[in-house]
């Protein structure tokens, strides 16, 4: 008697930690999507108001490591690079894909340039990677 009931026991255990080990599995695609776009949408939010110590945050430090050549301390690599210009006057995110933990953002800006009357809309590729259960942007290092 006793010993069926500590298999039962140790069953019901091992079955509610299986349990738990499936809700606890890597987000689903429509939901990593969901939560890249936020990322970008807040990072080039923060980037466009010159908030440089918070997209810093967001950032891969392996990637922007990889580019600070001169060995200079990444966050005073990082901050001359991540000034935007003040003609950019808005962003929207155009398309978002996730392969893995891999993402990828349409970005699309509207800037002004002294030669042409009316804005200019440009799109870029941004790049992201999922990383301890958040998004950090990869800078582009050219």
């Amino acid at each position: 008697m006793k010993r069926t009931y500590i298999s039962a026991v140790t069953g019901t255990f091992l079955g509610f930690i299986l349990l738990l080990s499936a809700c606890a599995t890597v987000p689903k695609e429509a939901d990593l999507k969901e939560s890249l776009s936020s990322a970008a949408s807040l990072y080039w939010k923060m980037r466009m108001d010159g908030k440089v110590e918070e997209t810093f945050k967001m950032e891969d430090e392996e990637i922007l490591a990889k580019g600070n050549k001169a060995k200079e301390p990444l966050f005073e690599y990082y901050k001359p690079r991540a000034k935007i210009a003040d003609t950019v006057h808005s962003f929207s995110i155009k398309r978002v894909q996730v392969t893995d933990d891999n993402g990828r953002v349409d970005v699309e800006f509207s800037f002004s340039l002294a030669q042409v009357p009316r804005p200019v809309h440009q799109t870029l590729t941004d790049e992201w990677v999922f990383k301890g259960g958040q998004w950090l942007h990869k800078f582009p290092l050219n």
